[in-house]
């Protein structure tokens, strides 16, 4: 049954306005590229609302294409599939699809790529980028398509199911997979109702799949990236001094660091690779990467096929560790390497700076 929403006019009463499905798919999906706003991002994100610029419409990965492909202000890559409520599909089929593009971007899509598809659209792709930011100053271009290269690389994406009605089988998977893989992988659907009216159409959104996070002290609680201040002082005194006293020794031996919404990633840039490579992340204190063994950890991402050379100078990194007697090893997957946590960090904190100003000096030489 259609719904109604009521519009109360200037007499004070109140007329029905009937809910009317869109006749096509493509129709909404021309109306959510056009304004991305209908996506609701002050749902997802109340304290900090989301804002999107589209990069493309049937954006291709490997002989298919995603609906919509846009990149919000974090420089996070959202992929929106748009479907009727009435189209069999949403049910699950449209689930593995989009997991199959999540699983496909790293390796199709790169931060060059997507960066010229979008400046190729745009007549004045710096302003977009400063409206995307909110910032009135000059923008640091460069630094937005490095973040998205590292969302890229760690398959940090976000996935959107939108429809006219969003079926309860839908919700549940949704719900499901933003509950088990929101560290990396945020999944929600966008349910976008329309009320055509005699002065013009009322278009209604919610997000659906949420869920309630306040409890896992995973994140700072804007929800945003990290302030270095904000990271540091989440620590003691000791560890933070420790921390504080690594991180400025990398930024000074050429590391660029990526501060996420649980912590800060070190990288480094060599001509031998495309994109800045991650050699170590640290993380709050929280319950939840203490229990991943997840601390402070120096790696290489195992499922970059890098060249011989570079392969070989990361191997040397995390061997390392190999005879240390602090530091848990760990091979899960994202990475190999080994994880410190606090006491031992502290207490070994001139070696590990020591061992990771060398090996920025000499993958950055490669």
């Amino acid at each position: 049954m259609a719904e109604k929403i009521y519009i109360r006019n200037a007499g004070g009463a109140l007329e029905p306005v009937v809910e009317r499905r869109f006749e096509t798919e493509l129709m909404l999906e021309k109306l959510v590229a056009q304004h991305p706003e209908l996506l609701a991002g002050e749902q997802m994100r109340p304290d900090d609302p989301l804002r999107w610029i589209l990069i493309k419409p049937q954006m291709e990965i490997e002989g298919w294409a995603v609906d919509l492909l846009l990149i919000d202000q974090d420089a996070r890559p959202t992929l929106v599939e748009v479907k009727r409520g009435s189209n069999r599909e949403i049910r699950r089929n449209i689930v593995g699809q989009m997991l199959d593009y999540a699983a496909t971007a790293a390796g199709v899509w790169s931060q060059h790529y997507i960066r010229q598809i979008f400046e190729d659209a745009q007549d004045e792709p710096d302003k977009v980028i400063r409206k995307l930011l909110d910032d009135d100053a000059e923008p640091d271009i460069d630094a937005f398509w490095e973040r998205v290269a590292t969302n890229l690389e760690v398959n940090r994406l976000r996935l959107l199911f939108v429809a006219d009605e969003i079926p309860d089988e839908l919700e549940r998977v949704v719900k499901f997979l933003n509950e088990h893989t929101r560290e990396y992988l945020e999944v929600l659907a966008v349910e976008v109702k329309q009320y055509p009216g005699q002065f013009g159409d009322a278009l209604v959104s919610r997000v659906i799949g949420q869920v309630d996070t306040t409890s896992k002290g995973r994140t700072n609680n804007r929800g945003a990236r990290l302030r270095p201040d904000e990271f540091l002082g989440m620590f003691r005194s000791d560890v933070s001094d420790a921390m504080e006293s690594l991180l400025n020794a990398a930024e000074k031996a050429g590391a660029i660091m990526t501060w996420g919404t649980s912590g800060v990633g070190v990288r480094v840039k060599c001509s031998l690779w495309r994109n800045p490579i991650t050699i170590a992340r640290f993380y709050l204190p929280t319950t939840e990467n203490i229990g991943k063994n997840r601390e402070f950890a120096f790696h290489k991402n195992w499922f970059d096929e890098y060249p011989q050379e570079l392969q070989a100078a990361l191997d040397q990194w995390v061997g390392k560790f190999a005879q240390d007697d602090f530091g848990a090893e760990v091979n899960d997957a994202w990475y190999i390497g080994v994880s410190v946590n606090a006491e031992d960090f502290v207490e070994n904190v001139g070696l590990l700076t020591s061992r990771i100003r060398e090996t920025l000096t000499e993958v950055a030489a490669l």
